[in-house]
């Protein structure tokens, strides 16, 4: 149950963190070895492997969207029991979000996160309105 709660608090920091454009300390919270994996049918869209594409995907994004505030709703944890920080957690956020143009979105969606040792080495995000996903984009 500790580690529950010490990777619960560890998902507010990193809201936080995206919040605040701390992209370093965000793409420092993946394992050597991560997959991300982004919905929808663009240029950033698809399946990423390893820190350095990690890297290139978040220097993509942040440069997209100068400005977010993400808030995290409800955070699930599958074994709450669990002693270390390894395990699995969805987290259901709402974001609003100011693309390079100016443009303002809002919208939310679930990411799910497989945490091994303190470390993310798996992600997916799933976002709600995909169409608005790719207006954010531009694409």
């Amino acid at each position: 149950m500790i580690g529950a709660l010490i990777l619960k608090l560890a998902l507010r920091g990193a809201m936080n963190d995206l919040n605040q454009r701390r992209k370093d300390k965000i793409v420092a919270s993946y394992a050597d070895d991560a997959v991300i994996t982004y919905p929808g049918k663009m240029s950033v869209s698809g399946t990423r492997k390893g820190k350095a594409a990690i890297q290139e995907f978040f220097d993509r994004y942040f440069d997209q969207f100068p400005e977010e505030h993400c808030v995290a709703r409800e955070t699930y944890i599958k074994n709450i029991l669990a002693l270390g920080l390894s395990n699995t957690i969805a987290i259901r956020f709402e974001k609003k979000i100011t693309n390079k143009a100016g443009l303002v979105f809002e919208n939310s969606g679930i990411s799910v996160l497989k945490i091994q040792g303190g470390k993310v080495v798996e992600m997916q995000d799933f976002y709600f309105d995909v169409e608005r996903l790719h207006k954010m984009w531009g694409e």
